[in-house]
């Protein structure tokens, strides 16, 4: 007799939730038990009360936002709008007030008699202002504003001798083959950075600023072995005639704000970091970006009391380091100027003292001293140490200027 066949529910579940344990053993699984089996997650986002309220909200927001923009007031279960604002405009003056508002002269003339009569004014009579020059507002629109007119008194008179020297010097030494103007431009230069913060507040300290080291003053023939020239009578007395100008009070417009110039055969590498005013003989003058270039920021005071005068580097070690870089010790003076005379009148004072009469020191400027004696290096034994204070030869000409 055949066997009968297994039922149905041996290869699926049963009822009861559970497997035929008769089934294959890779095929005979357990029911999960219900306290071990995970609770389901909750859906990512917002649930429906949250949206819910979120509709509620905008409504009540839309409802507010018609009432209040009057939308709403016609409808009649909101009644009537109506709004009571107290008016009480008054006039400033109401007898001024009525003559405005007149219809014509008789009637203003009614509300004060003390008004002139129009016709009593002749226009014809006016005169115009003088035509502004086009050349001077071009000028004034490229260089900017010029600077304020200053009068640098000493505390002494010996502070003012020092001061009319320094300015004197840095004149002729840096402008003496050139024009009037030229030598202002360089004065004005020297009087902005004397009212700079960024500089010394003195003339002499602003002119021999940096001439204690050679190469790196602020002015190149304070610390070039220039000051070994010497000077030439008829162009050192108009360089002192244009400084005393300078320290009264004169200002040279045409280079405005500037506190940097040099020359046209060079452009350094700082030429770009400023901004150009003018172009005043052989000098390009610049001035300082954003609110350092503003007139408010040249109000530095003066303080009276001018240091002794440089350079501060004697003139024979000068020529002594710097010899070998191509400048002649020997160089004669400049050629005095030939042309005519300025605009603006040269006073007419005492000129500054020359070079030789300025104690520097212990000694006159521009008296060649012995130079002091060379200390012999110091070696090491390690033949590295020997070189630390040389320069690679990549970087030996980093600090010139490009010609």
């Amino acid at each position: 007799m055949q066997a009968d066949p297994p039922p149905r529910e041996s290869v699926a579940r049963r009822r009861d939730g559970n497997f035929d344990t008769r089934m294959k053993p890779e095929l005979n699984l357990t029911a999960r038990s219900a306290w071990l089996d995970p609770v389901a997650p909750k859906p990512a986002g917002p649930d429906r009360p949250f949206w819910t309220a979120l509709a509620a909200a905008v409504i009540v927001a839309c409802l507010g936002l018609a009432l209040a923009s009057g939308r709403l007031r016609d409808y009649t279960p909101f009644g009537p709008y109506s709004v009571t604002v107290p008016l009480s405009f008054k006039t400033y003056d109401p007898a001024r007030w009525a003559v405005m508002n007149a219809e014509d002269y008789e009637a203003a003339l009614k509300i004060d008699p003390t008004l002139p009569d129009p016709n009593s004014v002749g226009y014809a009579d006016a005169t115009a202002l003088p035509p502004a020059d086009p050349a001077a507002l071009r000028d004034e629109a490229f260089v900017g504003p010029p600077a304020k007119s200053y009068v640098f008194r000493g505390v002494t008179a010996l502070d003012r001798e020092r001061a009319h020297y320094c300015l004197t010097s840095a004149i002729y030494y840096e402008a003496a083959s050139e024009t009037d103007d030229g030598m202002r431009g360089v004065a004005q230069v020297i009087i902005n950075r004397a009212r700079h913060p960024s500089f010394p507040n003195t003339i002499c300290g602003v002119v021999f600023q940096g001439s204690q080291r050679a190469g790196v003053c602020q002015f190149t023939f304070s610390c070039d072995g220039a000051m070994a020239r010497a000077p030439s009578k008829p162009n050192w007395l108009r360089a002192s005639r244009i400084a005393s100008a300078a320290l009264g009070g004169y200002v040279f417009p045409k280079v405005g704000l500037a506190t940097h110039y040099h020359t046209t055969a060079i452009w350094p590498r700082w030429g770009k970091s400023l901004v150009m005013t003018n172009i005043v003989g052989a000098h390009i003058f610049h001035r300082w970006r954003g609110r350092w270039g503003m007139p408010d920021a040249f109000r530095a005071p003066y303080l009276g009391r001018e240091p002794v005068p440089g350079p501060y580097l004697p003139v024979a070690q000068q020529l002594a380091i710097l010899k070998g870089q191509g400048i002649a010790p020997g160089a004669g003076p400049l050629p005095a100027i030939t042309g005519p005379a300025a605009a603006a009148p040269l006073p007419d004072v005492a000129a500054a003292p020359l070079p030789s009469t300025m104690a520097q020191q212990g000694r006159d400027i521009g008296t060649p001293t012995a130079p002091a004696p060379a200390t012999p290096p110091v070696t090491y034994s390690d033949p590295r140490l020997n070189q630390s204070g040389q320069i690679r030869q990549e970087f030996q000409k980093s600090g010139e200027w490009i010609r």
